[in-house]
């Protein structure tokens, strides 16, 4: 019998780009199980190069299917597509926009829509794609990964319009952290909590550390990145060494600021594990609090036992970071000072695997910890439960 498929839908993420977030990690996983795995990337066109965005070196083999690592990787290059102006007379009314993407001809994507056992959507802009899919497709499991909420990262009005008026169409909303399960009220009998994973293969042969000495402290990624953190912070801990990979484009800051262009996943570890400290430095942004449960750099900072400092909202209940408010400076210092007499922990040992982050993805109401309110999800707690039936666990057919 042919395998089953999983089409993922991501609005951000390219599966090719050496920005690595956590939907390539779980492609990787689902082919590892077994699973056929097609990534479709969306929200590209020629305002794709007006803002910059990241995947523009795949412009010319964009709207044509390429296998890497065994993912078949499709960038969808439209003339146009929709986004956030800012502007609420705009904003509120560009639903024809969205609807015209929505119905945009790709005989590609049809066809990987109508081939799929499972579709998985990512919060964004795929989300316009949920109803195409379940048109061409009754049969698929739809999945609705809510990895951010829409209203935090900016997403424009009609996307979230669009997801409750397709609550049929989707089997189950598989949410990052269960801080965002409120958003969810209207599904609730189908929303879930399936939180990050890890490869325990890559975090356990991490090479040598790439300093030379003295105090270290890193932090990764560009979400909602605050320079001010390190505007403020540098001046006062001049022994301290601030390594930045892949935040954007550098900034005057002090000598002690070292900045980093986006590197693979793998090369980032040694920093992580090296380093004194891990810093979160999220910009404030409403609806935000979620990432004390939701941030992969948090989550990787916990696991390898590195004390971080984040924004109050990032730090939850965990003992091992030191929060404070954004643009204190005072209270980025005292939070610096509290990590720094820390010191490196043991570390977190239940955190799932991305296999089991993708068998939870596909076929959540088979795990008792993907209930919302089931636990707290941090990594220091309870390990994973199994699947209730050995016989039901989402394995590839």
């Amino acid at each position: 019998m042919p395998r089953s498929k999983v089409v993922i839908v991501s609005g951000v993420h390219d599966y090719r780009t050496p920005r690595r977030g956590s939907i390539q990690a779980l492609a990787d996983a689902l082919l590892r199980l077994g699973y056929e795995v097609s990534f479709i990337s969306v929200r590209f066109s020629p305002i794709s190069r007006a803002k910059g965005d990241h995947r523009l070196f795949l412009w010319d083999r964009a709207n044509c299917p390429e296998t890497v690592n065994g993912v078949q990787c499709y960038l969808w290059r439209t003339p146009f597509h929709p986004f956030r102006t800012g502007l609420p007379a705009i904003d509120n009314s560009s639903g024809l926009l969205f609807s015209a993407y929505a119905s945009w001809p790709n005989r590609f994507i049809d066809d990987e829509l109508r081939s799929a056992s499972h579709i998985l959507v990512e919060s964004g802009l795929g989300i316009m794609l949920i109803h195409r899919a379940r048109r061409l497709n009754p049969r698929a499991r739809i999945i609705y990964r809510g990895s951010d909420a829409l209203q935090t990262i900016g997403a424009p009005p009609a996307l979230a319009a669009e997801l409750r008026k397709r609550v049929d169409d989707v089997d189950a909303f598989c949410l990052l952290a269960e801080k965002m399960a409120a958003d969810f009220e209207w599904a609730a009998e189908k929303t879930y909590v399936v939180p990050l994973g890890i490869n325990r293969e890559e975090f356990a042969s991490i090479g040598p550390s790439p300093y030379s000495g003295g105090v270290n402290a890193v932090t990764v990624g560009s979400m909602l990145f605050d320079r001010s953190f390190f505007e403020l912070a540098a001046p006062r801990f001049p022994d301290v060494r601030f390594h930045l990979i892949g935040t954007g484009e550098p900034f005057a800051a002090p000598a002690n600021v070292h900045h980093y262009k986006e590197m693979p996943f793998k090369a980032t570890l040694p920093y992580l594990k090296h380093a004194d400290f891990g810093i979160a430095a999220y910009k404030p942004q409403a609806n935000s609090g979620y990432l004390a449960q939701s941030s992969l750099k948090l989550m990787q900072y916990e696991y390898l036992g590195l004390p971080a400092v984040c924004p109050d909202y990032a730090a939850g209940a965990s003992r091992n970071r030191f929060g404070y408010v954004c643009g204190d400076e005072a209270g980025i210092v005292t939070a610096i000072r509290r990590a720094l007499a820390h010191g490196r922990f043991a570390g977190a040992a239940a955190v799932l695997s991305w296999e089991e982050v993708a068998q939870r993805m596909l076929t959540p109401a088979l795990y008792a910890d993907t209930a919302v309110g089931a636990q707290t999800r941090l990594p220091d707690r309870a390990p994973p439960t199994r699947p209730r039936a050995e016989t039901t666990a989402a394995t590839p057919s």
